[in-house]
This record gives C-alpha cells, structure tokens and sequence, in this order.
C-alpha cells in the first residue's frame, strides 16, 4: 500500500503532469494541422518502439543524448552551470576524430589514443572556464556559454579549408578506417547477424538492436553506473552534491572551493569529449563533417533531459530515451502523415516550461502569503544521492564549493 501511496503521488507530481500536458497541447497542433492527434502518437511510438528499427534508431539517438546530459549532471549537481557542452563535445570530436582519421597504426592503439585525445580536449576546454572563474571572477554560466562559439567557428574553419576531402559532396574529411570505427554490437556482414536474420527475422527487435547499434552502448552503460557509484560512494560525489545545495554550509567545511571547481569542470568536459567523439567514429558514422555536431543539437536537449532528471543519473537515462522517442517517432510520424517533425521541439520544449511553470507557481503563491516555500512532494527518489532535489527549477550557485565527509565515505 505504501508503495501504490508513492506511485500515485508521483504521477500527481510536477514531472508526470507537465509530460501529459505536454501531449495534449501538442495534439492541439497536430488538430490545428488538420492531423488526428490520435493516429499521430501511434505512428510516433511505433516509429520510435513498435518496430526493431526504431527501437534501434531510437537506443542510437539516446546514446549522446543520454551521455552528454551525465556530463551536464556531474557540473550542475555540483552547482557548476556548464552550458558549454557544445564547445567540449564538438572539440573532442575534432580533436580525437584527428587522431582516428591521420595517424597511422593499428586499431589497437589508435582507437584508445583517439578516446584519450577526446576527453583530454573536452577537458582542457572546460577547464579554462574554471580558471577565468576561480583567477578572475567571471562566471563560468557566461564564459562557458561563450564559449562554445570560438569552438564552433574553429572546427568549421579546420574541416572546411583544411581538412576538406575533394572527392566527397560534403564540406567533410576522410573517411574512418573501417578498422577504426566503433563497429555495431554485431556487425551486418558477419556469419552471427545472418544466422539471427535467419533465425528471428530481419526485422525482430533483438536482430534489430544488435546490428543496428553500435558498442557507444556499451560505453554509456559504463558511464553511467560510474556516475551512479562516484554519487553515492566517493568523496568527490559527496562535497559536489553537498555544495550543490547549500554552499555556504560547505564553505564553513574548510574545503576550497577551487579544487572542486576544477575536477568538476574537467569531468564535465571530459565526458562531453568522450561522447562527442563516439558520434564521429560510431558506424554508420564516417567523417568528420562540418557544422554535424551543431545541428544535431544533442547539447541542448541534453540540458533538458539533465532539469528534467533533476542531475539524477537514472532519471536522465529514462528522461533521455524519452526524448529521444519522440525525436525518432516524429520522423516516423512525419514520413506516414506528412506532419513536420519539427511537432518533437515543440513537445520538448513544452514539458520545460510546463514542468518549470508547475514547479514556480505554488512557491510564488506562497510566497505571496508570506509562508514558507513548500518542498517538492510526491516525488521518489529513485536515486538518493545529494543535489539540488528540493527544487527541479532552481538554478545552482555559480561558485559552489565542496564539503568533506569525515570519514571520506559518500552518498
């Protein structure tokens, strides 16, 4: 009975509540377009789950979606707000898709070389906002937001006057080894993925998954459950939960400041680089193409998924594939009623400012009232690591600073 008490409270809450609006205002869209809302959200989640490829587009959509939102996470959570996973990613991509496409070995060596190169670069970006903030003052909202344009610029000016491939229609570079490339769970060509086309079918979801999404997978489940253990079972995941939500209390600690804003920085990035590589050297992914990163826009609804998940790792996972459905079931959507597919933003954007909307009315009514402002209730914690989890639509501090478990244990 508790437990159904808990369920029904969450879905009473801000998240649940705001989604379904979502939809319904949607489906208003899609009446004023002259499209049954109906026959669009069944074309939408068959797109994106009734049918082994879309559940296999929409698991390869989720990967950097879900994986630049842990890296949002790690930052905001520390009440760091790095808005400039763009610039980090697309630097990392640049920089270890370098290392794939020019220097010369064997995979063995080059594919760990070109990872390495991609986190050290997405760090290196991330950390000179930590300097600007903890040697000048300036806050790392602004400067991490700014920039993303020079990385943006720099990578488009390198792709298109340098590393442009005459042969190819594209303002891109060369091609991948195939040697190189993070190759599917199981690759189309090989004597497994013909037995499960034999065996299951071509177009059952498990043939589908295996040979339509690529080991990046495997990587984010990595990611992720470290994300998961560093929260709850380290020092570094305890100070940045803590000074995410009461900094002065952690200030009080004795701990600096600054340290903490360069590690976090520095993960920040660094998995920003990670993920941004895996979408240049992932199959069916071949080249360095100029601007690809930027209108992929993955940096961006990662920030979503991230305040949606309230910089909770599991939540970003569900909250990621979430989105990500919808991105590939209003493709679908589009290509079976001729509906823009441009309805997913809308819904995306519209769960934000729902859920911010939901969050921020009853505060400001009593406040209002001269009360104090009530807790977010009806919500579980799936995953009890600290953070900002008393308001989803507080914005952190700027400068948070760490706090330090006696006995160097974490939650």
């Amino acid at each position: 009975m508790k437990t159904l008490n808990s369920v029904g409270r969450w879905l009473a809450g801000p998240i649940p509540v705001s989604v379904v609006l979502a939809l319904v205002i949607g489906a208003c869209f899609m009446l004023i377009a002259g499209v049954d809302p109906i026959s669009g959200y069944i074309a939408m989640v068959n797109g994106s789950f009734g049918s082994g490829a879309g559940l296999a587009s929409t698991l390869q959509r989720a990967v950097p979606i879900i994986g630049i939102g842990i890296a949002i996470a790690v930052a905001f959570r520390a009440g760091v707000l790095n808005l400039g996973t763009e610039g980090q990613a697309g630097l990392g991509a640049l920089a270890g898709g370098l290392v794939a496409i020019y220097v010369p070995g064997p995979a063995a060596l080059i594919v760990p070389l070109a990872f390495v190169t991609a986190i050290a670069a997405g760090a290196l970006w991330g950390l000179i906002t930590a300097v600007l903030q903890n040697l000048l003052g300036v806050p790392i909202l602004l400067s991490t937001l700014l920039l993303n344009y020079p990385a943006r610029y720099f990578s488009s000016w390198l792709i298109r006057y340098k590393l442009d491939e005459p042969t190819s229609d594209l303002v891109a570079s060369e091609q991948v080894r195939p040697e190189v490339q993070l190759s599917m769970l199981v690759p189309r060509d090989s004597g497994f993925a013909e037995m499960l086309r034999n065996t299951l079918g071509a177009t059952n979801p498990v043939t589908a998954v295996l040979t339509g999404v690529n080991w990046s997978i495997v990587i984010l489940i990595v990611v992720v459950l470290g994300a998961i253990f560093v929260n709850r079972r380290t020092r570094f995941g305890f100070e940045s939960g803590l000074a995410g939500q009461n900094a002065e209390f952690v200030r009080y600690s004795g701990v600096k400041p600054g340290p903490l804003v360069l590690r976090t920085m520095a993960i920040s990035g660094g998995l920003a680089g990670l993920f941004g590589l895996m979408l240049i050297i992932g199959a069916p992914s071949t080249r360095l193409i100029e601007g690809y990163f930027v209108q992929t826009n993955f940096a961006w609804t990662a920030l979503l998924v991230t305040l949606l998940a309230l910089y909770r790792p599991v939540g970003i996972v569900i909250a990621g594939l979430f989105f990500a459905a919808i991105m590939v079931g209003s493709d679908a959507m589009g290509r079976e009623l001729g509906l823009s597919p441009q309805i997913a933003a809308i819904i995306q954007a519209l769960v934000i400012i729902l859920l911010a909307f939901r969050v921020a009315l009853p505060r400001f009514g009593k406040r209002r009232a001269g009360g104090a402002e009530p807790a977010l209730t009806g919500t579980p914690d799936p995953d009890p690591d600290p953070g900002p989890a008393a308001d989803p639509a507080a914005v952190p501090t700027l400068a948070p600073v760490p706090a330090t478990a006696p006995n160097g244990d974490a939650r």
